[in-house]
């Protein structure tokens, strides 16, 4: 995790993109949707560890995927504008060779990786963007990450539009079925480029079954529910992670409904969300987000909520050719 936070810290200037130990332990112990499995790679056995690698795999949707995390010891680690040294590619092309091998045991014929960009590089550049076009990675996906300051004003609601606040994915009955409606719609409407990724079945049960693993996770939730009379039209939620930087919470999805796009909702929809998740989470004074390149909607937004770019994504997948018989 050191070493995750270092490289994050090193290649963005801000602690925003820092992750916690408890993150980590929860995503080890697995969840109904999500095993993962956590290797080091040992190149000598009188040094420290060259590297570390996590391999997670989902359960219920895009079971052929395997999404790979690899992360270099500060050794290896080149810092933001260098080459990688020839150790370094030699390190990473050991990891990486180990996570297309426990993908295909795993039955997996996809793997997906994503690395974090400096602000001032193109995401999809660089030497490592490289390697992994070496090895056959092809680029799926962009992304744009920086924080918004929390505590916005208020927006203003004209009837017949009414906002419910909702701590820990504990929808009153009457909006269930709309919330699960606008989950289902983001599975397919955001931007997954050239990603692998299949729409989510998004049921009561699973929505329970999330909100139970918020609890488990002593994760802090808000989520922002706007309606009209036809029914829920938006939903905005920000989350605070156990053991992450107190000032620091993390948007989740913003989305407004087909029907109801065109009117402005979405940016009134996220300056309610930084509000209410200020007031609700004690110490929150900004929102790491990120976006996809390809989505100028929601970057307009958040450039007019303030955004500061602090780092770019980007995406990669590797198609594992069919094990010999």
């Amino acid at each position: 995790m050191f070493l995750a936070n270092l490289a994050a810290q090193e290649t963005t200037g801000d602690t925003a993109s820092s992750t916690s130990v408890e993150r980590v332990v929860h995503r080890l112990r697995g969840s109904a949707e999500y095993d993962t499995l956590a290797y080091a790679l040992e190149t000598d056995p009188d040094e420290d560890y060259a590297g570390y690698l996590l391999v997670s795999t989902p359960l219920l949707e895009d079971t052929h995927v395997a999404e790979a995390e690899v992360v270099l010891d500060a050794e290896f680690l080149p810092l933001p504008g260098e080459p990688l040294s020839p150790e370094a590619r030699d390190v990473l092309g050991l990891l990486y060779t180990e996570a297309e091998a426990v993908a295909a045991r795993l039955g997996r014929s996809v793997v997906q990786t994503w690395l974090l960009h400096p602000a001032e590089e193109v995401p999809g550049s660089g030497g490592w963007a490289e390697l992994l076009r070496g090895r056959g990675y092809e680029l799926g996906l962009t992304e744009i990450q920086g924080v918004v300051p929390a505590g916005v004003p208020a927006p203003a609601w004209e009837p017949p539009l009414r906002v419910d606040v909702v701590r820990d994915l504990a929808f009153p009955a009457p909006l269930i079925d709309g919330v699960l409606a606008l989950y289902r719609q983001a599975s397919v409407d955001v931007p997954t480029g050239g990603l692998d990724a299949g729409a989510v079945d998004w049921t009561r049960e699973r929505l329970a079954s999330a909100a139970r693993r918020v609890a488990d996770t002593n994760r802090e939730m808000v989520s922002v529910v706007v309606s009209d009379a036809e029914g829920v039209v938006g939903i905005s939620e920000i989350t605070r992670f156990p053991g992450s930087e107190p000032g620091v919470a993390e948007q989740g999805i913003t989305l407004v409904a087909g029907r109801a796009r065109g009117r402005g909702l979405g940016l009134n929809l996220k300056r309610e969300a930084l509000r209410r998740a200020a007031a609700a989470l004690p110490g929150v004074s900004r929102v790491y987000t990120s976006n996809a390149t390809g989505n100028p909607w929601m970057i307009e937004i958040n450039r007019q909520l303030g955004w500061r770019v602090v780092s770019g994504g980007s995406g990669w997948q590797l198609r594992l050719r069919p094990l010999s018989p």
